[in-house]
C-alpha cells in the first residue's frame, strides 16, 4: 500500500524504541510497506495484528491503512463511500453480490452546496455507464461494447499488445504480480464468458463509483471508464491463462485483490493508466 507523504515523513523522523523496526519495514523510496515472503505486510504479526498500532497507536497509520478497505468519492454536494478490492473478504463480497450495486443514502446533512455543471455532467455520464453495464438483458461482451461506444473509444485487436505493455510498465510492488504479467506475454483475452458476467459487472460498477469523481471533465471520465474495461480485460486474461491450474472463484478473487493493490492503491499507476486510456478516445469534430 502507498504511504502518504505526511505519514512517510513521520516514519522517517520517528525516534521511539519501535523506530528501527518501523524503518526496516518501510520502503521509503517507493513510499510503501515492505512484504514478507508470503506477500503479507511486514507489520502484520502472527496473530494478524498490526505492530504499528500496537507500538505507536492507531493515529500513526497512513491514510490508506486508516480507511482500508473503504474509499471515499467526494463531490460538491455529497461524499460517497464504498469498499475496495485490496481486502480479500471485501473482494469476495462485492464480486459475488447478486443485486445491482446502487448507492444507499445513510444520512442527509442538508448540504447547501450545489453541483457544478462539470460534476453534474460527470454524474450524468456515470449513470449512463452504469445503466449500460448493469443491463442484464444482454450479454456482458455486448454491454462492454456499448460502454466503449458511449466513451467514443476506438480499440482494435492491434491495440491489445499496447494495453498489456502499459500494465507491465506500471510500477509494481509484489513479485507475484510481476510474474503474472510476464506469463501473459502478449496475449490479451477481451472476450468474457457468461460465467464471469456477474463478477465483471460488479468490478466495473465498483470502478465507476470509485474513480469518476477524480475526473476533471467528461472526457477524462470516459478515460476512467475505458481504463476500468482494460483492467477487467487484464484480470480476465490472467484468469484464463491460469485455467490449466483449475481456476476457482477464490483464484479470481486473488487476481482482483492483487490488481487492486498494484494499481488502484497507487495514485501514480492510476494516473498513468487513465492517461493511457484517454488516447483511445476519438475526438468528435
Amino acid at each position: 500500500m502507498c504511504i502518504d507523504e505526511k505519514t512517510l515523513q513521520e516514519y522517517k523522523n520517528c525516534d521511539s524504541p519501535f523506530a528501527p523496526t518501523l524503518k526496516k519495514g518501510v520502503n521509503f523510496k517507493k513510499a510503501c510497506f515492505k512484504k514478507d515472503k508470503n506477500g503479507r505486510c511486514a507489520f502484520l504479526n502472527q496473530k494478524g495484528l498490526c505492530e504499528i498500532i500496537i507500538n505507536l497507536g492507531e493515529n500513526s497509520l497512513c491514510q490508506i491503512c486508516r480507511d482500508h478497505p473503504r474509499f471515499k468519492s467526494c463531490f460538491e454536494d455529497r461524499v460517497e463511500t464504498g469498499l475496495g478490492f485490496a481486502c480479500e473478504e471485501a473482494t469476495r463480497v462485492i464480486l459475488s453480490f447478486k443485486e445491482k450495486i446502487q448507492p444507499l443514502l445513510l444520512s442527509d446533512t442538508t448540504c447547501e452546496n450545489e453541483l457544478s455543471f462539470v460534476q453534474y455532467k460527470l454524474l450524468e455520464f456515470r449513470q449512463q455507464a452504469l445503466d449500460i453495464i448493469q443491463d442484464r438483458n444482454i450479454n456482458i461482451n455486448a454491454r462492454i461494447k456499448r460502454l466503449l461506444k458511449l466513451c467514443n473509444a476506438q480499440i482494435t485487436p492491434f491495440d491489445y499488445k499496447k494495453i498489456i505493455k502499459r500494465f507491465i510498465t506500471l510500477e509494481r510492488l509484489e513479485k507475484g504480480w510481476t510474474n503474472r504479467l510476464k506469463d501473459l506475454k502478449t496475449d490479451l483475452y477481451p472476450d468474457i464468458c457468461e460465467d464471469l458476467a456477474l463478477y465483471c459487472e460488479q468490478f466495473l460498477a465498483n470502478g465507476l463509483y470509485r474513480f469518476i469523481c477524480q475526473a476533471e471533465d467528461v472526457f477524462y471520465g470516459r478515460a476512467i471508464a475505458i481504463a476500468c474495461v482494460f483492467s477487467w480485460w487484464l484480470i480476465n486474461s490472467i484468469y484464463q491463462n491460469e485455467s490449466k491450474n483449475g481456476n476457482t472463484f477464490e483464484t479470481l478473487c486473488d487476481i482482483v485483490r492483487a490488481y487492486s493493490a498494484e494499481v488502484e492503491y497507487s495514485l501514480k499507476n492510476q494516473n498513468k493508466l487513465f492517461t493511457f486510456a484517454a488516447n483511445f478516445i476519438k475526438i468528435e469534430r
